[in-house]
């Protein structure tokens, strides 16, 4: 593996496996800027080989992997080959529908990796005329700079690391910066938060969540319809939610999303606890 030092370097890998394809099979959707992130600290690795590249992310104590491949036969020719993915502690994604993953979850399981989590993708179109304000007993309030630490600290106790692609705290300090995560404080400490991308016209949750202790207090539903009233520009918001949790699936009905079809299939190697 190779660092990687410049977001066109990872584009031109990404293109040379792409050239000339005609069953181009990919997990790899990067976002110029979160790339730039990733190459700055150093986190981004990448190989090309005759018809695929493969890129690696570090992420805590492992990695995610990523492939770019001309076609299934191409993948597993390659993948096979390496040494990574039996060395180093790695997760990896599908994404598709359900009659579209079986044939690459079929490659990747022969290259080492096993079920580890099942996400499914919900959406909602935006409400029509004015949406249902938020309760006014609990403040909203965006995050300060001086949360950052307590609010990755409540995300990482609530999420599964290796399943659910969890920020660090410098994203969390961006993302406060751009007035992305909501938050409510009670006693001077941080009772629920929620943390979203709006661009354009679509908005995703990435993580919503309220601290155990203070779960009665109506801040989930706060902070919710807090973030669908103030999204004014937003017409479709989506989020992504283990498809084991059907508690956490009722509650995002109950604010009119739905499942959509699509799906995240988390892999990870022997070297990942199950």
């Amino acid at each position: 593996m190779n660092s990687l030092h410049t977001v066109e370097k990872v584009f031109e890998g990404i293109q040379t496996a792409k050239s000339g394809a005609r069953d181009f099979r990919t997990n790899f959707f990067p976002v110029p800027s979160k790339l730039q992130a990733w190459i700055a600290r150093d986190e981004l690795l990448g190989v090309v080989r005759d018809g695929v590249a493969f890129f690696f992310r570090k992420d805590r104590d492992f990695w995610h992997f990523y492939y770019c491949a001309a076609s299934l036969t191409a993948l597993r020719r390659e993948a096979v080959t390496l040494n990574e993915l039996r060395s180093e502690p790695m997760v990896t994604d599908i994404l598709g529908n359900e009659s579209a993953i079986g044939d690459i979850m079929a490659v990747l399981q022969e290259v080492g990796f096993r079920h580890h989590a099942r996400l499914q993708r919900m959406s909602r179109a935006a409400w029509p005329g004015n949406p249902q304000s938020a309760p006014g007993n609990v403040e909203v309030v965006c995050a300060e700079k001086a949360s950052c630490q307590a609010i990755l600290n409540l995300i990482e106790s609530e999420f599964d690391c290796y399943a659910e692609q969890l920020p660090r705290l410098c994203d969390v300090e961006s993302a406060a910066e751009q007035g992305r995560i909501l938050t409510v404080k009670l006693n001077d400490q941080i009772g629920g938060l929620l943390f979203f991308e709006t661009q354009g016209q679509a908005s995703t949750i990435r993580y919503w969540v309220v601290e155990e202790r203070y779960r009665a207090f109506r801040i989930g539903s706060t902070l919710m319809l807090h973030y669908l009233a103030t999204q004014k520009d937003a017409r479709r918001f989506t989020l992504w939610v283990n498809a084991n949790n059907e508690k956490a699936i009722r509650k995002y009905r109950h604010y009119g999303y739905a499942c959509d079809g699509l799906l995240d299939l988390v892999l990870a190697n022997r070297m990942i606890p199950s």
